[in-house]
């Protein structure tokens, strides 16, 4: 599987985890909390994506550093994006924090749990 192909793979789960957690949260009869979970989720889903985006700027046969600078920025404006959101969400939103924060974390989650299976054996160093 192609980077960008696990790129597109991640973002569906991230969404899909997103969705789900909001769900649960209307499940439980809290309307509040399943746009809170779907607004965390969200944000979440959305930096990895310009992460993905911006790691990707750099063509194929880029220079090392051109690539390197390229992973920098996207990390730096990632971090930056996660606090500006998160602070809007929080500040300026009529959101429940804990459904919010436990809908980012566990899409951020389903990031890093789904990541290891998405390689081909053939990608593998070690």
């Amino acid at each position: 599987m192609g980077a960008k192909q696990v790129t597109r793979k991640i973002t569906r789960i991230q969404l899909l985890v997103t969705l789900l957690v909001a769900f649960m949260a209307f499940g439980f009869g809290d309307a509040r909390a399943a746009y809170s979970a779907l607004v965390g989720g969200g944000i979440s889903t959305l930096v990895t994506f310009y992460f993905a985006r911006q790691v990707f700027s750099a063509r194929i046969g880029a220079s090392a550093a051109k690539i390197a600078r390229a992973f920098l920025v996207g990390e730096v404006v990632k971090i930056l994006l996660t606090v500006v959101l998160l602070s809007i969400a929080l500040f300026w939103l009529d959101v429940s924090p804990l459904p919010l924060l436990l809908a980012y974390m566990a899409a951020l989650m389903a990031y890093w749990l789904v990541l290891p299976f998405t390689f081909d054996a053939s990608v593998r160093t070690l």
